[in-house]
């Protein structure tokens, strides 16, 4: 792309490099266009007699052919394009999901001089119609070769972004504590939990309220099992406080692996993650009964959306985990 300043009179057919003030103050033509004769008898009427012109070599591809060109290899079945100008086309929500990229996929793509492509956080909670994703193509006109580039890198690791649709129909909630506490546990946990489950498809069953003994939690785990549920929650009146406190004795006891207990995300450190064959167990922190975003919004959209997650998934939300 070459840019010049000429004469006015020149500039029909160019496309204007900056935007053109009138008295006041507001834009009376705007840059990225491609200049007519009606915008020339404008700017004389500005006082103008040059303007800068950007001039798109035979090798280059105009921002918004550009633009769409990087952007339609990323629609999916639940990912849409909008239309495309001033060199943006953004990637839209087509269906409530969990948003996936490749970071490292990304970053080689944002490394073309010319080329960004911008995404909400990997593993966002995103619903229908909004925006996951912008490609914006910085010159007026791109060379070929960049342009190449980019799409041959988005075709490499199709799918560079994709909304992975929830998957997990329903969710047994078990809680534990003192008969005491029993209508302060159940009051506190079992509204907010259901609501987070709702933004994820999920219906969540309410499971027995049991005594915090090994015994009876492991029988409650059976009966949520054998009731055909697809993720487990237990919250009680007090959080797990140890890898060998008795809701994780109770876990294993059935046969269950677990995971990871003790994640790098505050509020919400004390979290468990077990699974009994492909079936999710968490154990929930106190803060699960906050409405405010804390660890179970990080991981409950994930195993929702049927992600198997590992201890390293869960060390690795340290990157960002402290909430506060």
């Amino acid at each position: 792309m070459k840019v010049e300043k000429v004469p006015i009179v020149n500039a029909v057919g160019h496309i204007l490099l900056h935007n053109q003030a009138g008295p006041d103050g507001r834009k009376a033509v705007k840059k990225g266009q491609l200049l007519t004769e009606q915008d020339i008898l404008t700017l004389e009427s500005l006082g103008k007699t040059e303007v800068y012109i950007a001039t798109l070599a035979e090798d280059d591809v105009d921002e918004n052919t550009a633009a769409r060109s990087v952007g339609e290899l990323m629609v999916s079945e639940h990912i849409l394009l909008s239309s495309v100008t001033t060199g943006r086309a953004n990637l839209i929500a087509g269906s409530p999901g969990l948003f996936k990229t490749k970071p490292d996929a990304l970053l080689e793509l944002n490394d073309n001089a010319g080329i960004t492509f911008a995404t909400v956080p990997n593993n966002s909670l995103v619903q229908p119609k909004k925006i996951i994703g912008t490609v914006k193509i910085i010159p007026y006109g791109l060379p070929k070769d960049r342009l190449t580039a980019a799409t041959t890198i988005v075709k490499e690791h199709t799918p560079l972004v994709e909304i992975k649709p929830f998957v997990v129909a329903q969710a047994v909630l078990i809680t534990s504590g003192s008969m005491a506490a029993r209508e302060k546990v159940v009051a506190g946990f079992t509204p907010v939990l259901r609501s987070r489950l709702a933004a994820y498809n999920t219906q969540l069953i309410e499971g027995p309220y049991v005594p915090e003994d090994e015994q009876e939690i492991g029988r409650a785990l059976r009966v949520a099992i054998a009731s055909g549920a697809e993720m487990i929650l237990i919250a009680g009146e007090t959080s797990i406080m140890d890898a060998d406190d008795i809701t994780p004795r109770a876990i294993k006891a059935i046969g269950a692996e677990i995971v990871h207990y003790g994640v790098p995300v505050e509020p919400g450190n004390l979290l468990l993650l077990a699974y009994y064959n492909q079936i999710p167990i968490v154990g929930a922190p106190g803060c699960a009964k906050s409405k405010d975003y804390n660890v179970v919004d990080m991981v409950l959209p994930r195993l929702a959306a049927g992600e198997h997650l590992t201890r390293r998934d869960l060390i690795e939300l340290g990157h960002g985990g402290y909430l506060q």
